[in-house]
């Protein structure tokens, strides 16, 4: 039997959060969840995901870019995969150039986010 793969949500809005989780977990995710970067980056290296998706414009010492620069950077954690997952346009070659995988904007077609976990969420 398949052990039941990990996601890690990184987003400040308890709404967003909600639909990301009941979009994974009716496909067979474990969802994990955080409000802030410096926990995500935290929970990242106790939890080791199968994928992480990370807002940007988040409350705390840093933003989901510096975080996802910071997790790709780290040996313990730079093959985790990460999506960012972010209301704000224009945003996807700094995204990208931080080590993110994938760059989905909100509003998210929940379709379309499943797709993006689904390839990218790695098999241990």
């Amino acid at each position: 039997m398949e052990k039941q793969r990990t996601i890690l949500i990184a987003d400040d809005r308890p709404e967003i959060r909600t639909l990301v989780r009941i979009t994974l977990t009716s496909d067979g995710f474990n969802v994990a969840e955080c409000k802030n970067a410096q926990e995500a980056v935290s929970l990242a290296k106790t939890l080791a995901p199968h994928l992480i998706i990370m807002d940007i414009d988040m409350p705390g010492k840093y933003n989901g870019i510096t975080a996802t620069s910071m997790l790709t950077a780290d040996p313990q954690t730079a093959n985790i995969p990460i999506i960012m997952l972010t209301a704000l346009k224009g945003a996807a070659k700094e995204c990208l150039d931080s080590g993110a995988s994938a760059y989905l904007t909100k509003p998210f077609s929940p379709i379309d986010l499943l797709k993006n976990v689904q390839q990218f969420a790695r098999n241990k």
